[in-house]
């Protein structure tokens, strides 16, 4: 029986690449390719399908990306298997693929050998991590990832979201109507509830909650605290 794949990646040199590895491999159907989950929700729902690939960051689909798209697979394709292709570092939020119950990821960084593995894997319902991933989630524990969760006011969340989406405390003190004091002290007592200590922290846990979809985050703003993203 064959095994039928979707997958999604907003890279056409990538995608390209698994198409020529998997096409010749007897018993791997691909059904379609898509650049975004626009198009890849749609594959999903015209025929039936056994496994989706899908990269964590993809921007300007309709479904979004990241944590929430994975979330919206699960209630919409409960019958599919997912993995997970990406260039994503950070054991922050690759443990938080894990919670959403993805069992297989694979990195980017790792030989494309490793996805025909990871394809039967999932599709037998086994957990499967390529080296890359493997061997950076060993070196983070899970207790020194973890932010404390608190009870976040609706306020609260809101100064997180935007800011995680790259505007400055001024530019959501102007947005919102609220003095530039207001949104810092709110943004100040979200980061004391979920122990988080640096900004860059913020938008780790943004992309890990699904606050935001992993696409709007600021890329520069990321950057500035560490280059796992």
């Amino acid at each position: 029986m064959n095994i039928r794949i979707v997958i999604a990646d907003d890279h056409p040199v990538l995608l390209a690449g698994m198409e020529h590895m998997l096409g010749p491999v007897a018993d791997i159907q691909i059904v379609g390719l898509a650049a975004d989950s626009t198009g890849m929700i749609e594959l999903l729902g015209q025929q039936p399908v056994d496994v989706v690939v899908a990269d964590f960051s993809m921007p300007k689909g309709r479904y979004g990306d990241g944590i929430a798209l994975l979330r919206f697979l699960a209630r919409r394709f409960p019958q599919v298997r997912r993995i997970v292709l990406t260039g994503v570092e950070n054991p922050w939020v690759l443990r938080s693929i894990l919670d959403v119950g993805v069992q297989v990821i694979v990195s980017k960084s790792d030989p494309h050998l490793h996805l025909e593995h990871a394809i039967r894997c999932a599709l037998a319902g086994q957990a499967f991590l390529s080296p890359a991933i493997e061997q950076l989630l060993a070196r983070h524990p899970v207790d020194a990832l973890a932010p404390t969760q608190g009870q976040l006011t609706k306020r609260e969340s809101e100064v997180l979201r935007m800011f995680a989406e790259g505007l400055s405390v001024a530019e959501i003190g102007e947005r919102i109507g609220r003095s530039r004091k207001t949104i810092s002290t709110q943004k100040m007592a979200a980061m004391r509830k979920l122990g988080l200590a640096r900004d860059g922290d913020i938008f780790r846990y943004a992309i890990s909650s699904g606050l935001v979809q992993a696409s709007q985050v600021s890329r520069d703003h990321a950057g500035d605290d560490d280059a796992g993203n």
